[in-house]
């Protein structure tokens, strides 16, 4: 009897020595990795997260700054346009004052602008002239009248954004006050008005063709045109609407300086053929 007890006895220890060895393998470090899957995949997760996160910041900001580049098209676009009008007026303004866009305001070896360019207005140039310094300091006060209100105009024109007959118009009634001005100084006064005040008051001849009535006449390149049909010119201006004026082929009085001397001709009324600027000259 004894014999079987210990043999039950004996496999009952080894079962359970066979069921704590299975326990321990079930807590090995194989089955506790596994049990720390999940929180990997949470961190795997939540980077995902910040990457779409980080793309969408990105995709905005693109959004963003293309807007930015289109914003500053636009501005560009208007400032190319404002900057095309501001030249349009001052073309305009020049026309007004007697001096086409063909004319350019140069200066020859005959040329002395040095006084009159050192000041905006060169009032000394008028009392050297022998004009009385009452008289000089009124000009010059008129002039610059003149100017700020052609400043004004200018600016006046942009902040309402006038069209070009509104523009015209305000020059042309600015133009009929320095008209008046003219009419009220001598042919010498005004003369030494324009230099002192750095405008043209000289056609200077810069090329002739040699069969036209100035190149048959004998006028030179070099020579001041003065006088046209006994009218003063002051710029080229001037002296095409002289030309174009009357009766085609009337004989007209043409009077020209050269070297500090004054040389009359006789020209049909017509084109001279010659080519001019307009320059400032010391009287």
């Amino acid at each position: 009897m004894k014999n079987p007890i210990i043999f039950i006895s004996l496999a009952l220890a080894i079962g359970v020595v066979i069921g704590v060895i299975i326990q321990d393998d079930s807590e090995s470090p194989d089955s506790r990795m596994d049990t720390s899957t999940p929180d990997s995949v949470i961190v795997a997760s939540s980077q995902n997260a910040e990457k779409k996160s980080d793309a969408v910041s990105l995709t905005e900001f693109n959004r963003l700054l293309q807007k930015e580049v289109r914003a500053r098209q636009v501005l560009e676009q208007k400032f190319e346009t404002l900057s095309r009008q501001m030249a349009e007026l001052d073309s305009s303004m020049l026309s007004f004052k007697g001096i086409n866009d063909s004319e350019k305001i140069t200066a020859d070896s005959k040329s002395d602008t040095s006084d009159s360019n050192s000041h905006w207005f060169n009032e000394q140039t008028l009392i050297d002239s022998g004009m009385a310094s009452s008289r000089a300091s009124e000009l010059k006060a008129n002039f610059e009248q003149l100017e700020m209100e052609r400043l004004y105009l200018r600016d006046q024109s942009i902040r309402e954004s006038w069209d070009r007959a509104q523009y015209r118009e305000a020059m042309q009634a600015l133009a009929g006050k320095e008209e008046d001005l003219k009419n009220r100084l001598s042919e010498t006064e005004y003369d030494a008005y324009l230099y002192a005040s750095g405008q043209t008051n000289r056609v200077a001849v810069t090329n002739v063709l040699a069969s036209s009535q100035a190149g048959t006449a004998g006028i030179q390149s070099g020579d001041y045109v003065i006088r046209y049909d006994n009218q003063r010119v002051y710029n080229g201006f001037g002296l095409q609407q002289a030309t174009s004026s009357g009766n085609i082929g009337d004989n007209v009085a043409l009077e020209v300086e050269r070297d500090g001397e004054t040389l009359h001709f006789y020209l049909p009324r017509g084109p001279l053929g010659i080519r001019m600027n307009s320059v400032s000259v010391a009287p």
